[in-house]
């Protein structure tokens, strides 16, 4: 069978998911009358993994707006992978992403993408357009915010590759080895996957509101801090925003705010959950 790079777990969410067999496949691009994904289910069937594994794949919102995406959930895929590809600056292109993204979270799978906020055209506008797209993808808080800040290549404004370096550096409390980001996107992949298990999970919905508040409390925090440090340092050359001293206090009592709903909700589902590994 056909994956990403071969037959392969999602190391990320390995030791968090109750056990499931994870597998990051390839799905071949729609054709007339071969609907996008059918390529993946009718291999599943073939070798008999068909209702036995999870899975997930990368698409375009195109894919997502005439493909059979219930369908494709029902045969198991559970997380899908967005591409952002030519969005920021696009407002038709951004809505695209936008419905494609609320019509996959309706259907319960989950939505990863990737963002540089400073790849393409080197300039204070290109993170301005970026930012745009991220508050819109993660406007709900099902979806933790997510970007990248990779040295730019070609030639910039050096304030502009000071803010990059910066930047890079005050988010590692969202993005760093165990980071905020990640905690959140392994406690909604813990949610999905428990359901798609049928595990009888307790207290499933108001562990869903709470998760869902602290994930927009983050995403808003983190895309204020690109918002407002980056107007300041286009128009001085410095700011003061990205300084931990002013990050730490925020980052580590939302971090601990998500230990302790982690931890309860393992508490209160420990024999389902025996898989999902220890307590933070």
């Amino acid at each position: 069978m056909d994956t990403d790079q071969g037959t392969v777990v999602l190391r990320r969410f390995t030791d968090c998911l109750h056990g499931a067999t994870l597998l990051t496949l390839h799905c071949d691009s729609a054709r007339p009358g071969v609907p996008f994904g059918t390529d993946v289910v009718k291999r599943l069937a073939a070798e008999g993994l068909l209702g036995h594994v999870l899975w997930s794949t990368s698409c375009t919102p195109r894919d997502v707006a005439a493909g059979p995406f219930t369908a494709l959930r029902d045969n198991g895929l559970f997380l899908a992978r967005i591409d952002l590809s030519g969005v920021a600056g696009d407002p038709v292109k951004l809505r695209d992403v936008v419905l494609a993204v609320q019509m996959l979270r309706r259907l319960g799978i989950l939505v990863e993408y990737e963002l540089d906020l400073f790849a393409g055209s080197p300039r204070f506008a290109g993170v301005r357009e970026k930012v745009a797209v991220l508050r819109e993808v993660v406007a709900d808080g099902t979806i933790p915010a997510v970007f990248t800040a990779e040295p730019i290549d070609g030639d910039c404004s050096p304030w502009l590759d000071g803010y990059r370096a910066r930047l890079a550096v005050a988010v590692e409390p969202w993005f760093g080895a165990g980071g905020l980001t990640g905690r959140l996107a392994e406690a909604w992949a813990e949610i999905v996957v428990g359901e798609r298990l049928r595990l009888g999970l307790r207290g499933v919905a108001a562990h869903r509101i709470a998760l869902q508040r602290l994930t927009l409390r983050s995403n808003t925090e983190l895309i204020n801090l690109v918002t407002t440090s980056a107007r300041e340092y286009e128009l001085d050359g410095q700011t003061h925003l990205l300084d931990q001293e002013l990050i730490k206090p925020s980052t580590d009592l939302l971090t601990e705010t998500m230990v302790a709903l982690r931890n309860g909700f393992l508490s209160a589902n420990g024999a389902a959950l025996l898989a999902g590994g220890p307590l933070y």
